[in-house]
């Protein structure tokens, strides 16, 4: 049960050193009281007197010495009891009994008795039944031989002092056991918390390292894929161009593919760094290139209409990332001729990308712009991430519209700014 051992006491190199220290302290004071007790008595003291005094004392160091100790240090330790456990309690009972019945002042050994047996007991009724046991041990001790009333105190003296000792022992065994078990909770509470944490902190890790691969992903298809779809393109453009014999064309277009190449490398070192993925001149400027390689692509009429304005690196990000969204799936699924980027403030204060198409509109395209798990579906959930909105159907007039829409609460215009109308 171990309820009296003392945070630390069980630690480092010798943690029983106050309980020896309280053993020898105890003993060596009973002995100085015992011979006191034989100086009272005037005449020499018989040897068998003497025998009574101190042999009953010796006896106790000897049995701490070899038996109580290793019980005291697998109880402080709280391994598990063996049979030396009952061996040496049995034993303490008896040898403070014999103490009192040679020397009634050695009741006092109950101020060591006590603690050790509620230390080596492993269960509160086991400390309960050996407390009553050496409460007994001390009440006959004390009445001694002979008439119960013919020593000091008699019996009734006897058995208040034994009832006393024995009620103080339950109580301070009682609430030091509550203590005990009380700092049981709280230690198997810090623990639970301390696993729970480190489950936490597990999942978090989980979950951020998920979040950063839907990211990549998501960013793989917004810029790397739809360069490479690029690049198909052009060599496919190369080939009927040599298979024509148009052996100009054919440079020009493997020129385009060597500089669409260049930019599919700069991109993949960007998505790797992820330190500037909007590029020099920021989210007007990265609009800017999108659109020119589109035209240098496609040959498609492409304008743009860009209003400058303060917005965060990470909205900066999201609006560049829908426009090649909407360009991608203009060029791969609309077959269109003009594309109108714009990027403009809203009435309300929010802030508004278009793209539109002359293309056949999206029910006539199969829905392409919907279609795998990283297009506008991907994009209108980082989007919603934010607060916005993303809205993509038929525009009026025919062709398909491309509208994302983040809050003004996320948007500013920068001061000194106006709208640059048509670039």
């Amino acid at each position: 049960m171990s309820q009296l051992e003392t945070p630390g006491i069980a630690s480092g190199r010798f943690p029983l050193r106050w309980w020896d220290a309280g053993v020898v302290v105890t003993l060596v004071a009973m002995a100085i009281v015992g011979g006191r007790e034989l100086q009272f008595d005037g005449a020499p003291a018989a040897p068998y007197r003497v025998a009574w005094t101190f042999a009953p004392l010796a006896a106790l160091a000897l049995w701490y010495l070899a038996v109580g100790r290793r019980v005291m240090l697998r109880a402080v330790r709280d391994l598990p009891a063996t049979a030396a456990d009952a061996l040496f309690l049995v034993g303490l009972v008896l040898l403070v009994g014999v103490a009192t019945f040679g020397v009634t002042s050695y009741a006092t050994l109950q101020t060591i008795g006590y603690p050790l047996v509620w230390t080596v007991a492993r269960r509160y009724r086991e400390a309960v039944a050996w407390s009553a046991a050496l409460a007994v041990a001390v009440c006959i001790g004390f009445v001694g031989p002979g008439d119960p009333f013919g020593r000091a105190g008699g019996f009734w003296g006897a058995f208040a002092v034994s009832a006393l000792s024995l009620v103080f022992a339950l109580v301070m065994g009682t609430w030091i056991t509550g203590i005990h078990a009380q700092g049981e909770r709280h230690r198997e509470l810090a623990e639970a918390l301390r696993r729970s944490q480190h489950e936490v902190a597990a999942l978090s890790e989980a979950a951020g390292a998920s979040a950063e691969r839907e990211r990549i992903s998501r960013d793989l298809h917004d810029t790397l894929t739809q360069t490479l779809t690029g690049l198909v393109m052009l060599s496919e453009q190369v080939d009927r161009a040599l298979a024509a014999g148009d052996a100009a064309a054919a440079r020009e277009r493997l020129e385009r593919v060597r500089s669409a190449a260049r930019e599919s490398l700069q991109e993949a070192r960007v998505l790797v760094a992820t330190t500037q993925p909007l590029g020099d001149g920021g989210l007007e400027a990265s609009i800017e290139r999108t659109v020119t390689r589109l035209r240098e692509d496609t040959g498609l009429l492409v304008t743009c209409e860009l209003e400058s304005l303060q917005l965060d690196r990470e909205r900066q990000v999201m609006l560049l990332r829908a426009t090649q969204e909407g360009l991608a799936n203009a060029r791969k699924h609309a077959q269109a001729t003009r594309i109108s980027v714009m990027l403009v403030r809203g009435d309300d204060g929010s802030v508004v990308l278009r793209v539109d198409d002359d293309g056949v509109g999206p029910e006539a395209a199969g829905g392409g712009a919907s279609v795998g798990g990283y297009g506008l579906s991907g994009l209108a959930d980082r989007i919603r991430g934010v607060g916005g909105e993303v809205r993509f159907g038929d525009r009026p007039g025919c062709g398909a519209r491309l509208e994302v829409r983040l809050p003004a609460t996320v948007a500013a215009a920068a001061p000194g700014h106006e709208r640059e109308g048509v670039r």
